[in-house]
Parts: C-alpha cells; structure tokens; sequence
C-alpha cells in the first residue's frame, strides 16, 4: 500500500510541474498579444486621430507652343502666338496679291520686328536669284492710317499700320530715309500701301538709287509693274 501511494506522488510530481509551466507560457502568451495589439493600435493613429490632409488638385496644364507651319513657310515667334510666312512669285498689284494670300488661308505679312524684315528680305532674295531677277518689289500687309496723308503729318513709324490682324508694334517699319511720302499720283492718289525693295546684289540697284536691300517705301496699292514680282503672306501656326 505504502508503495503505490509512494510511486502515484512520484508520477504527480512531473505532472503538476508541466502544468505550471503551461499556465506560465499561455499568460505570457497573452500579455505579448495584448502588448502587440495596443501598440498596433496606437501605429494606426500616429497623426493624433486626425485624417491626412487632402491632396492639392493638379492644375492644368499649359497650353502647347503652337509651332507648326507648311512646308516652305517660316515660322516667327511671337508673344501673341507664332506665325508662319511664305513669299510667292507673281507680278500683282497690292489688291491682287492680297487675295492670293487668302487663296493660302492667309493674308499679306506685316513684320513684328526688324529681324522678321530682314529674313522675309532673305526669302525674297533666294527667288530673285531663283528666276533670274536683277531687282523686285515685294508687297507687305500694310496701309497708311487715314490721318496720315502725307509726309512730315505723322512721324515714319507711325504712319502705316499692319492689316493682317495680328502683327503688333512698329519695329518692323524699317523704312527708307524720307519715307512715307504720300506721293500723289491722278487716277491712283496717294501712295497708300507699303511694299520691300529686293535686290540681286543684296545690297543696292542702280534702278533705285539710294535705296537698300530690305528697306521699305510707300507705294499705289492699285500700281504693278515689271519689278512687282513678289508678295508675302503669313497666317497662324498651328
């Protein structure tokens, strides 16, 4: 009897023992769990409850630099919008070449700012050699302001303005010394369009003396002769 109850305590012993130590590692167990879950808890309102502010709205964006042209045609750029110019060959009077212009969605160029005069003068002299030209005028969109008639009334500059709709400023009015004039001429009046002089030199012709390659003057918008072999146009650039 004295030696069951001696072997039963030793099998208790080991027995009780184990289960201490699970009631040990289930309670830590817990309190691990516990511990995680409030920190996690915390992690989640690390901007002290409050929400994320909103996201700035994206602005629009900027509208694309127009600079498209046909083939041939110059592109300018201007702070209004680009423009595009082409010179074409064709012995036209102002009104005449005016409408070819509009033939090519376009009209006849005024010139924003004296580098736009000199290339269109560059254009110009590349058909001159092109087809044999010794000296050409070239028609510009331009026409003597009403209350300008004549010489010595309004300063050279401000004489004319541009007739295209959308060249701005009097840069490009690169005249010749003592012009405008006005000159009066019976059946045409006064000389109310304004046009380049080109020469194959580049530089002067013995026809004009006195003028310069690429300066301009006043002429008959209704007059067309033998040197009237140019025009220019221009329209916007897509």
């Amino acid at each position: 009897m004295k030696l069951s109850i001696l072997i039963f305590f030793c099998f208790l012993g080991p027995i009780l023992a184990a289960i201490g130590r699970y009631d040990s590692s289930s309670s830590w167990s817990s309190e691990s769990h516990e511990g995680r879950g409030s920190h996690g808890h915390g992690h989640g309102h690390g901007h002290g409850g409050r929400p994320r502010p909103p996201r700035p709205p994206v602005g629009p964006r900027p509208p694309r630099e127009k600079t498209n042209c046909p083939a041939g045609w110059m592109l300018f750029k201007r702070p209004q919008g680009n423009w595009c110019v082409k010179v074409f060959v064709g012995q036209f009077n102002h009104f005449q070449s005016e409408t070819n212009c509009v033939g090519q969605g376009a009209k006849l160029t005024g010139l924003q700012t004296d580098e736009e005069r000199l290339k269109v003068a560059g254009a110009g002299l590349q058909l001159i050699h092109q087809n044999g030209f010794q000296q050409s005028t070239l028609w510009l969109g331009a026409k003597r302001k009403a209350s300008c008639p004549t010489i010595g009334i309004c300063a050279p500059k401000d004489a004319f303005e541009w007739t295209d709709g959308h060249t701005t400023g009097t840069d490009g009015f690169g005249w010749h010394p003592g012009q405008p004039d006005g000159s009066w001429r019976n059946g045409f009046g006064h000389e109310d369009c304004a046009l380049q002089f080109l020469f194959a030199s580049g530089t002067t012709s013995q026809v004009w003396p006195g003028f310069i390659h690429g300066q301009l003057n006043d002429r008959w918008c209704q007059y067309s002769d033998n040197n009237s072999r140019l025009y220019a146009c221009g329209k916007l650039a897509t």
